[in-house]
């Protein structure tokens, strides 16, 4: 009987191991797949390319990770507010790209359905860590625009506050979307369909 239970617990504990390694693994190719597409995304900086890979990223994302319509939609908001975001920095002259005037250009748009794409997984576990969430906002939302300008034809037009600009606005908007993610993933189960 001591060997049986000792088996079951021993089964039992390997499970939760491997659920638990299964968790990690997702998580860290959730954020793999991010990176790949974002750098593939700024380095084309092609109105034509850009979308393709977001396609591609999204189908992906659907395939294996994604929790189904409440993703999907949390994505659209998270693109639809990124994309005004994006024009509102542009016309106020924090951003500027040589080819594309005033406007933001379309593959800086698809860069924010491939972010939507982490908060329910990669970013998951700053949903109850607002504070680390602004931080690493703050830090990973600036550092990105200025990875992007070097890697691209969109350049802040102050090289000293227009990083820091972004720093401020990620530092508020990364935890607002991590909570909003943790609220759609917590409506899932209520909204199927």
């Amino acid at each position: 009987m001591d060997i049986a239970n000792r088996l079951i617990h021993a089964k039992t504990s390997a499970s939760e191991r491997q659920a638990r390694a299964t968790s990690f693994s997702s998580l860290f190719l959730n954020g793999l797949l991010f990176n790949l597409s974002w750098f593939a995304i700024v380095v084309s900086h092609s109105p034509l390319i850009a979308p393709i890979i977001v396609l591609l990223h999204l189908f992906i994302h659907f395939r294996w990770f994604a929790y189904g319509i409440v993703e999907a939609r949390f994505i659209i908001v998270v693109t639809a507010v990124g994309a005004v975001l994006d024009q509102i920095l542009f016309f106020a002259g924090i951003l500027t790209s040589y080819s594309h005037g005033p406007f933001a250009p379309l593959w800086l748009s698809c860069l924010w359905p491939v972010l939507a794409t982490t908060l329910m997984h990669a970013f998951s576990g700053l949903q109850s860590r607002l504070a680390l969430a602004s931080v690493v906002g703050a830090i990973g939302g600036a550092g990105s625009y200025v990875a992007g300008t070097r890697l691209s034809d969109v350049a802040f037009t102050s090289f000293i506050w227009g990083p820091v600009v972004m720093a401020v606005a990620w530092a508020i908007l990364f935890p607002a979307l991590v909570l909003g993610a943790k609220l759609a993933s917590e409506g899932r189960g209520k909204n199927v369909g």
